[in-house]
């Protein structure tokens, strides 16, 4: 009977494996809450997510490809098919994204100024930095904030994590430090951050959207409007934005 059993998963396995379209999932997100140690972090959770699906019916098997931007790029440019998570429509141009759909918004994010409380810092444009140390995180632009970062009237100290940038504003060495609300909000869940600061006027607002490449297909594009359509009805999904702590932050049906 082993030997039997043991003869149809050989037989059958790869049908089954065949019969599962292959859809790449890509993000350039690394940052908490998107993307945390050993393989976990939202990103992961949400592909799973797609991957479990009652809809799905094994249909495909979604898979998170970890890329820089600029490789991102290079695949829009050559047609690749993919689903890109979290992208914000105006950090890309037309013509990147003529080939592509965009979802409706999942997050709306903003970058935060956030200092500590003794020292409260509210923004008020580029010249409320002039002579205050910022902290950024490298290869990050801050849209507004970038002639007056290069000619010097603001200083920005730049560390690898926004986790380090919270370290060095705890230990009074920056006036105040830009970080996604969605980062702030995992770390405030996370970590025993204390009372922090935030301004009132964040930089900049964007939402985060899901792009689907034209090149995917109609089955996983009419799949993947099906299931966002339900997505803040889902569960799951709740329960993952409950976890990562960005209820305040979702889009309401």
């Amino acid at each position: 009977m082993q030997r039997l059993v043991l003869v149809l998963v050989l037989v059958l396995l790869p049908s089954i494996c065949a019969a599962q379209h292959r859809v790449e999932v890509w993000t350039y997100h690394f940052s908490p809450p998107f993307v945390l140690e050993n393989a976990r972090g939202l990103s992961h959770a949400f592909v799973e997510l797609l991957n479990r699906d009652p809809a799905n019916r094994d249909r495909f098997r979604f898979e998170l490809v970890e890329l820089p931007r600029k490789r991102v790029d290079v695949r829009l440019a050559r047609k690749r098919p993919g689903v890109l998570l979290w992208a914000t429509p105006s950090f890309f141009t037309a013509a990147q994204t003529a080939n592509a759909k965009w979802s409706e918004p999942l997050l709306v994010d903003q970058q935060d100024f956030v200092s500590l409380p003794d020292a409260p810092f509210e923004y008020a444009g580029p010249e409320s930095l002039h002579g205050l140390v910022l902290g950024g995180v490298l290869g990050h632009r801050y849209q507004g904030l970038e002639e007056d970062i290069a000619s010097g009237a603001i200083k920005r100290q730049n560390v690898q994590t926004d986790l380090q940038n919270i370290q060095k504003l705890l230990s009074g060495r920056i006036n105040t430090l830009l970080i996604p609300r969605s980062t702030l909000l995992y770390y405030r869940k996370e970590q025993n951050l204390g009372e922090l600061y935030i301004s009132a006027v964040p930089l900049y607002q964007f939402a985060r959207h899901l792009l689907f490449t034209d090149t995917l297909g109609a089955a996983v594009t009419d799949y993947l409007d099906g299931m966002l359509k339900s997505l803040p009805d889902n569960p799951e999904w709740q329960i993952l934005l409950f976890h990562y702590g960005l209820k305040p932050i979702a889009t309401e049906p």
